[in-house]
Parts: structure tokens; C-alpha cells; sequence
């Protein structure tokens, strides 16, 4: 487990939402015998675990133009009411004692999300797909064993730009944290196949020491500026496989910087450029409850 995952010698931040409003307490009622499925985003097929009647949930806010499910009408209309939790995962509305839904689609004093929480994906790049795995590269041991780190983004700015160049490493949604040297680094796509591990050639310097990970379907990850590396190219790695130790290689202070791609390509000495850049979406968290980040905002707090 990740939770036990150290090397010898080596609340929560709200899915970006600004300023969330205070969580209200309901509870679970007329769901079947499996239980209310609780959803990384308010569509279908997007399970995390199933809780049975009866139980307790922090709501945060509401949405109304989630999935329809189970065939829910009410006025004469599908029922697209969706609650967003405390720890940012998703429920179906009808099957909790929240307060009756209006007309428009709201319980009555329950805040509305957001709509404008997630900003429009930058042109060009893309988001990564909710239907393959993302965690956060991070272990318990993260921080002096806190398990969690500052988040800082620098969406655009900085050496994280660029979403479709077909000559350069597209780095528009690069995402740094806030890590201390040796701290241990996981994939942030879990399982998959190393296609490069070692010092990034010339033209790519600044990433220092690196790891490209091969996830399937054209989709790569890359973490960069470490200490030591422990994987090899063409090794098969799991998500819970330590891959290498947060450094400052590349760099002139020590944190972990990761990025996310579709299609690109690499050179022969193992640079990666071209390709599309992907905005991180629906990372998985053990630590702090357990659940998913709808994506990464600055100065976040993240939990392993």
C-alpha cells in the first residue's frame, strides 16, 4: 500500500474550488442493496466506492446538469441533480434526505458549485481522460512523513508553457511540489512501462535527471529534477512502484515537477517533444480520507 511504501536512507485543498462554502451533513436513503455509488465527477462510470444507507456525507454544494441515473424524472424531466462532498467526490442527488429539489434543479439552501471552478483548458492542450489512472506522485512519507505538499502550478508562466509545439516538450499544465530532497516519487500515471530514466539530454538540462513513463494509449508522464533514479527503460512498473527520489538536478531548489502528455514523441537520446500537453484531472489520493482532486489549482495542499 502507499501508505507503507518508504525507502530506508530516503484540510484537504478542494478540487480548486475558491472559497468553498461550509459542507452540511445529509445522509444516504433508498439506494439498492449494492449501496450509492460515489463518483469522481457527477457522470456515470465514474465509481469510486459504494456506501450503504444510512451513511453520513459532507455536501459542499450542487450541481443540476450532471448524468441522469436509474432513469430518475421529477417535473416531468431527468433528474440531473448531483451533490458535490466535502472531499470533493460526487453523489446523485436522489438518493439523499437532502432538502426536496426545485424546479431549478437546487435544493433549497444548498450552494450552487461553481461553475467557473475550472478555468477553460488552455488552446491546444487537453485533459487528461477521466477513464485512466492518476494519483498523485507523492507517498506518506512526503514532508518529514506529513504525506502532503504545496501544489504551485505556474499554469502558463515560467518554463511550464507551451500545450502543441511539435519541437519543443509542451509543458502549459507542468505542475511543481513542493517536495523535500529523497522524498520518494510515484508515477503519476501508476502502471505502465519506462521509456526513458536518466539524465535528460542536451536541450532538455533543465529537467536534470528524469523518468518518461508509458501509460497506453499515447498517453506519457514525465517527473523531473531528481536526486536518484530507480527504474530503467523498458521496465514494467505498478502504481505503487518508487521510481526515483525527489532532488534538485535541473533546478536550484529541491521540489518534484511533473507533466503530462498524449502523443508525443522522443529523440533517440531521450528527449520528449511534440504532442499534445494534458491538464491533470481526477487524481486519485490515499491520504487525507482518500478520494479524487478534480484538478490541481496554486498553492493547494495535496495528500499522498
Amino acid at each position: 500500500m502507499r501508505s507503507l511504501i518508504l525507502l530506508a536512507a530516503l484540510v484537504v485543498g478542494v478540487l480548486g474550488v475558491a472559497g468553498p462554502a461550509q459542507a452540511a451533513t445529509y445522509h444516504v436513503t433508498g439506494a439498492d442493496a449494492q449501496g450509492l455509488a460515489i463518483q469522481s465527477e457527477p457522470h456515470v462510470n465514474h465509481v469510486i466506492r459504494y456506501v450503504p444507507n444510512g451513511t453520513a456525507l459532507n455536501v459542499s454544494c450542487q450541481v443540476n446538469n450532471g448524468d441522469q441515473v436509474d432513469g430518475r424524472v421529477q417535473y416531468g424531466r431527468p433528474f440531473r441533480t448531483w451533490d458535490r462532498l466535502a472531499d470533493g467526490t460526487w453523489v446523485y442527488d436522489w438518493y439523499m434526505d437532502t432538502p426536496t429539489v426545485a424546479t431549478d434543479g437546487y435544493s433549497p439552501g444548498i450552494p450552487h458549485c461553481d461553475a467557473g471552478s475550472l478555468p477553460a483548458l488552455a488552446s491546444g492542450c487537453v485533459d487528461w481522460p477521466s477513464s485512466k489512472f492518476l494519483q498523485t506522485p507523492l507517498t506518506s512519507a512526503a514532508n518529514g512523513g506529513t504525506g502532503s505538499v504545496v501544489a504551485n502550478p505556474h499554469y502558463g508562466t515560467d518554463y511550464h508553457v507551451n500545450c502543441n509545439t511539435t519541437d519543443h516538450m509542451n509543458q502549459y499544465y507542468a505542475v511543481d511540489l513542493g517536495m523535500r530532497a529523497g522524498d520518494p516519487v510515484l508515477s503519476p500515471g501508476g502502471a505502465g512501462t519506462v521509456k526513458y530514466a536518466g539524465w535528460a539530454p542536451s536541450g532538455w538540462e533543465s529537467c536534470g535527471q528524469y523518468i518518461i513513463v508509458d501509460h497506453g494509449g499515447g498517453w506519457w508522464s514525465v517527473v523531473c529534477h531528481l536526486s536518484a533514479v530507480y527504474v530503467k527503460a523498458g521496465q514494467t512498473i505498478t502504481n505503487d512502484t518508487i521510481i526515483g527520489a525527489v532532488g534538485a538536478t535541473g533546478t536550484s531548489e529541491a521540489h518534484l515537477h511533473f507533466s503530462l502528455m498524449k502523443n508525443a514523441s522522443i529523440t533517440a537520446a531521450g528527449g520528449v517533444y511534440g504532442g499534445q500537453n494534458a491538464r491533470p484531472r481526477h487524481l486519485y489520493h490515499l491520504g487525507c480520507g482518500g478520494g479524487y482532486y478534480d484538478w490541481i489549482s496554486q498553492g493547494m495542499q495535496v495528500c499522498y
